[in-house]
């Protein structure tokens, strides 16, 4: 179809604030005519004919005030391509809507949709909503301010199209086209503040608990946890954490090799303050350069609508309900070599026992995967570590879902050490006893006979989200923690088993769905219950 706007003239009568009918009816531009339809003299259609086919290519409604209600268009051979329509507001605004066209006919899936301000032929947009392409789910809504590109608030949609959240977000200008928000506030529907995000600034524990409104007893409490040197540290690697949510601050590690905030390497690694982890990331042009102490997560809007945290939600998950364990985080790019080769120092030094891996690098010589340095080094780390226990997300995809198959490797996941437990996603947020033989592989979800151990919920998993409140998100990324988690309370019961003896005990107490074995080497789902009794027979024999 020719890309260009026919000039419309339309006369307003006064009186009946009706359209009259433009003249000429007819307008000839290169190969392509438009036909204007009236009724009783006023403006009602217009349609576009390819001269040389005689192909009706566009056809146009309106209303009473001249005004586009829709929009039509087909190719020149007759295919039907596109259908919009025009809804106007009381405040002068329109909305605009486009149509999936399917067998040649117009559905109810909107796969585009924006409200603009201002004339229909130079309209300003004030909103655009964010809509999956698979699915045309509407996921969001970008609010712009006047003359900006950017959007200044975010809604967050529920999938009856409902507002459950926004945020007002501030941007990192020195990278403008790379998306970076550098702060944010969410607020309830209701405009109530849930809570903000910095990504830099200063932070102290004590500092942070008294902003979170708590009772005397529970500040106390809280500050107590963090100041415990006795905790064992938990090593979680991923995108980064807000370490000023409710879910984490006092749960940072507070390492007894190191003091807090004095400026000195005490530990000797190299690192000052690290007590509770750092951050590594590469530049590459996107003002992302970073190699400090500061483990809060950097958010992109390049994927994601609003802010959604990764390693936020993965670190809460593991260590829900859990005061004895301290957060170590390596927050960062997680395919940076000398990145992982220290993480894995770090791990083998302050002898960790735990460590949850809800990451993927691709596999060497892949498309935009790692550099081959990554990989040795991450592999290094599972070697060099044989005591520590690994719990590894089996990774996510639209196909190729089979990990033992040829060609289908996804790293860390394909690797098969001892000290590995890699975990497929099931198709729930949680689990119930008397649903666990409905339970099945996500759709997602990474499965191999040989290449994962067991599956546990990942799918619409609620867990903390940077700036305040909690988010659900889909992924092998969320049944990793869930399984460290369950891993941390067993290692509470009875310490005396080692990581990989809790390995075993997991494995062997899995849950087998009557329906038969799921695609993983327990052949079944982790089973809590049973893995708990498991554990505290073993510590009264």
């Amino acid at each position: 179809m020719k890309k260009c706007l026919f000039p419309l003239v339309v006369l307003f009568n006064i009186n009946t604030l009706a359209v009259e009918c433009p003249s000429p009816k007819e307008v000839i531009d290169g190969s392509w005519k438009t036909i204007y339809q009236c009724n009783n003299g006023s403006l009602i259609s217009s349609y576009e004919i390819y001269m040389k086919t005689g192909a009706r290519t566009g056809q146009k409604t309106y209303d009473e005030l001249g005004r586009e209600t829709s929009s039509d268009s087909w190719s020149t051979d007759g295919i039907y391509t596109y259908h919009s329509t025009h809804n106007y507001l009381e405040n002068g605004n329109f909305v605009k809507s486009v149509y999936v066209i399917e067998d040649d006919k117009v559905t109810n899936k909107i796969k585009e949709k924006a409200e603009y301000t201002g004339d229909s032929q130079d309209p300003t947009l004030v909103k655009d909503w964010v809509i999956t392409q698979s699915s045309y789910r509407q996921q969001g809504i970008r609010h712009y301010r006047e003359l900006e590109y950017k959007p200044y608030r975010i809604d967050v949609l529920n999938k009856q199209g409902e507002v459950t959240k926004y945020y007002e977000v501030v941007y990192n200008m020195k990278a403008p086209l790379a998306n970076l928000v550098s702060e944010f506030k969410a607020y309830t529907p209701n405009g109530n503040l849930v809570g903000s995000y910095r990504e830099d600034g200063e932070f102290s524990v004590a500092k942070q608990l008294k902003k979170f409104n708590l009772s005397k007893n529970e500040y106390e409490r809280r500050l107590n946890v963090f100041n415990d040197k006795t905790r064992e540290p938990v090593v979680i690697i991923d995108t980064g954490f807000d370490i000023m949510h409710p879910s984490l601050t006092h749960k940072l590690y507070n390492s007894p090799y190191d003091i807090v905030g004095d400026g000195v390497d005490n530990d000797g690694n190299g690192r000052v303050d690290d007590s509770w982890g750092w951050q590594r990331q590469d530049d590459a042009g996107l003002s992302l350069l970073r190699d400090d102490n500061n483990i809060r997560e950097t958010h992109s809007l390049v994927h994601t609508p609003y802010p959604v945290s990764h390693g936020t939600h993965v670190a809460a998950l593991a260590l829900k309900d859990l005061d004895n364990y301290g957060l170590v985080g390596f927050a960062g790019d997680v395919a940076i070599s000398d990145h992982l080769q220290k993480a894995g120092e770090y791990i083998t030094d302050k002898n960790v026992k735990f460590v949850n891996m809800s990451f993927a690098i691709g596999f060497p010589g892949a498309p935009m995967s790692a550099p081959r340095d990554s990989f040795h080094f991450l592999e290094k780390i599972f070697v060099d570590n044989p005591e520590t226990l690994f719990v590894v997300a089996a990774g996510n995809g639209r196909g190729s879902l089979d990990l033992d198959l040829k060609g289908n490797d996804n790293y860390p996941a394909s690797y098969d050490y001892e000290n590995m437990i890699k975990v497929g996603a099931l198709n729930t947020s949680k689990l119930e006893k008397d649903k666990m033989d409905s339970y099945k592989p996500a759709s997602f979800s990474k499965y191999g006979k040989t290449k994962v151990q067991i599956f546990a919920p990942g799918q619409g998993v609620v867990s903390a989200q940077s700036g305040g409140g909690t988010i659900p998100l889909n992924g092998t990324s969320m049944a990793a923690p869930f399984v460290t988690n369950i891993l941390l309370k067993a290692h509470q019961l009875n310490p005396s088993l080692s990581p990989l003896e809790l390995k075993e005990l997991l494995l062997k107490t899995a849950y087998i769905p009557k329906s038969g074995k799921l695609p993983c080497e327990s052949g079944g789902i982790v089973n809590p219950d049973a893995f708990y009794k498991a554990v505290l027979k073993a510590r009264d024999l």
